[in-house]
């Protein structure tokens, strides 16, 4: 029980060291401007992903009872 409490503090501790080597060393560091547009092109492609999933489970959840959100594809059943 110890090992997984010291495991926790120390995932938790060492965020903000991760922050710091994400930022400085990778984008910022790096020095090449490519790097950081891949890495903002990624950022942005991922949170879309997110959110269209997060869209369609949230969209399945609501119609379980009774609320029907627009079909961003247009494929839906029609009714």
């Amino acid at each position: 029980m110890i090992a997984l409490i010291d495991f926790v503090t120390r995932v938790v501790g060492d965020v903000g060291r991760f922050l710091d080597i994400f930022l400085n060393d990778l984008i910022l560091g790096a020095g090449d401007p490519l790097s950081v547009l891949l890495v903002l092109v990624g950022q942005v492609l991922l949170l879309a992903a997110v959110a269209v999933f997060g869209y369609a489970a949230v969209g399945a959840l609501l119609r379980e009872i009774g609320v029907n959100l627009p079909s961003l594809g247009g494929r839906g059943r029609s009714e």
